[in-house]
């Protein structure tokens, strides 16, 4: 016996039919949507590699799921908005706050981690031979540390100096002791020096002569000395004497008053400069005669005399004269 399917019988078999391939499609393309839609994505930073699996988002939201936060100026590549497309390598590269001195400036950067010396040239410091860097330029920066650049440069002068003479004195026979008399007149030498001037960062810390020429020798003065110790006077024959001074000579007579050696004033007595002639020295004086060194007066200062006469006539007979003082042995 032969059974029978209804045309109505059919119909609900082949809605069941269509409606599980439809379930089996969308299933099959959600799965595949969710495949497609699973992202490896890679993270290098601070050294080491992160390895996540995302379903969709952009770069910062891997970041955020990897536990990595970024400082003020850090680097992302690609950006942290970029969508995750695929597989995707992110790099983040750290940023370094540094202070750096130079040529008169101070200021703060943000650059790549490095050396000093490679911090300097992405900053375009240039350094000359003699310039010092604080620190080394080998050392690697932190952030936070401070570069210093110290600028040495030199600089040199000429300078004319005068070289001073020097004072020669030669015994002079024909001279008395105590006189003196100028040969030659001294003259000065000219020296030319090249002085080397160190500057730190433009200001002056050492000064070096580093060459030095004579121009022109100075001329020694020469002074005859005179060496004589005897001489003939008229009269009184011959006297010794130690030294020869030319002094001024004033006169005076009767006061009423004793010499300052406290000796009544008589012929011989002699007003004088105890800084030039002591009391109590013999002297002999031209066109005067001997005397001894009895009294001051506030008017006898240096080489001035004044010579006691036993009358007012005499006195201004004599007025006021240069004489040869002779201090006697």
């Amino acid at each position: 016996m032969q059974s029978y399917t209804s045309p109505r019988q059919f119909l609900g078999l082949n809605r069941l039919v269509y409606w599980f391939l439809g379930v089996v499609v969308a299933a099959g393309l959600l799965l595949t949507g969710f495949y497609y839609n699973r992202h490896e994505t890679r993270i290098f930073s601070d050294g080491k590699q992160t390895q996540l699996i995302m379903r969709g988002g952009t770069v910062a939201d891997a970041l955020n799921t990897a536990g990595i936060s970024l400082g003020e100026k850090d680097i992302v590549e690609p950006p942290v908005g970029t969508k995750l497309t695929g597989d995707i390598s992110v790099q983040v590269t750290r940023m370094i706050r540094v202070t750096l001195t130079a040529d008169g400036n101070t200021g703060e950067y943000w650059v790549l981690p490095g050396t000093v010396g490679d911090t300097l040239n992405k900053l375009n410091v240039s350094l000359n031979s003699g310039d010092q860097v604080i620190p080394d330029t080998a050392n690697t920066l932190k952030s936070g540390d401070q570069i210093e650049v110290i600028r040495f440069s030199s600089k040199y002068l000429e300078q004319s100096v005068n070289i001073p003479f020097k004072t020669v004195r030669r015994d002079d026979n024909s001279m008395e002791r105590g006189a003196t008399s100028v040969v030659q007149q001294g003259k000065e030498g000219l020296a030319q020096k090249t002085v080397k001037i160190t500057l730190r960062n433009g200001k002056e810390v050492s000064r070096e002569i580093v060459g030095e020429k004579v121009v022109r020798q100075p001329v020694n003065k020469i002074v005859a000395v005179g060496t004589v110790k005897t001489k003939t006077v008229s009269r009184d024959g011959t006297i010794k004497f130690s030294k020869a001074l030319q002094m001024n000579a004033s006169a005076y007579s009767h006061t009423g008053r004793n010499t300052a050696s406290g000796i009544y004033p008589k012929k011989g007595a002699v007003a004088v400069d105890p800084n030039i002639i002591p009391m109590g020295t013999k002297l002999y004086i031209d066109g005067y005669g001997y005397g001894t060194a009895l009294d001051v007066g506030s008017a006898i200062k240096g080489n001035k005399i004044d010579l006691f006469f036993e009358t007012e006539t005499q006195a201004r007979k004599w007025g006021r004269r240069p004489v040869k003082v002779y201090i006697l042995e």
